[in-house]
């Protein structure tokens, strides 16, 4: 895969074939938690929202061995009670409750994370367009990788770290071109980081910029 292919690239599964033995697995955990979290129209039972919340958690490392394997059971059983859920939540037509939830179980089961947060999309009725938000959710959290970007601890002011602080806690990025004016206020010329601070996002915990910025790998 080229650099131009990355960029246009909207297949997923590609792309993390390509980067998943550099990268870490918080941000594969991130990523998947980002993924799934796009999906809670139809993942209706409230243990498997619960359940994304602790994939995230544990991507973070605040969360308990118990709360994952409560969370690996609850999403389970979610599963096995399936046909209960049924019109709790009525989803578009051609979406598979069933198997995303089924995918939630085995992200939590699997080895290997985020590969079921990718399979995800295959239940849904727009999956191919889901795919193409998880390429961009992929390009968001793991940036570039055929481009090194060296960030200068000049960059990391009280200002910048606040502002990505505030963005990581509450989970609302909005502020994304306001971090960006912070450092370039700093000194930060690099076009890399400024052009993802102020582009259309989408952004979410474990976006590559506001990690530098908070020093998280």
């Amino acid at each position: 895969m080229t650099e131009a292919e990355w960029l246009a690239c909207d297949d997923p599964g590609k792309m993390l074939e390509l980067i998943r033995r550099k990268v870490s697995e918080r941000k594969l955990r991130l990523f998947a938690a980002a993924c799934f979290g796009r999906l809670v129209r139809v993942l209706p039972d409230p243990r498997q929202r619960s359940a994304i919340e602790v994939l995230e958690a544990w991507a973070e490392g605040t969360t308990t061995r118990l709360a994952i394997t409560e969370a690996l059971r609850n999403t389970r059983v979610a599963c096995l009670e399936f046909p209960s859920l049924i019109g709790i939540q009525d989803p578009p037509p051609g979406d598979d409750l069933h198997f995303v939830g089924l995918m939630l179980y085995r992200e939590f089961a699997s080895s290997k994370p985020a590969v079921h947060a990718m399979t995800a999309p295959s239940g849904l009725a727009d999956g191919v367009m889901e795919q193409v938000r998880q390429s961009e959710l992929l390009r968001d959290v793991f940036g570039n990788p055929f481009r090194s970007v060296t960030f200068s601890p000049e960059w990391r002011t009280e200002t910048a770290v606040l502002l990505a602080s505030q963005m990581y806690e509450s989970r609302d990025f909005g502020a994304m071109p306001i971090l960006a004016d912070a450092l370039q206020d700093a000194g930060c010329d690099n076009d890399d980081i400024l052009n993802h601070c102020r582009g259309n996002g989408p952004h979410v915990r474990g976006c590559w910029v506001v990690d530098l910025v908070l020093g998280k790998q």
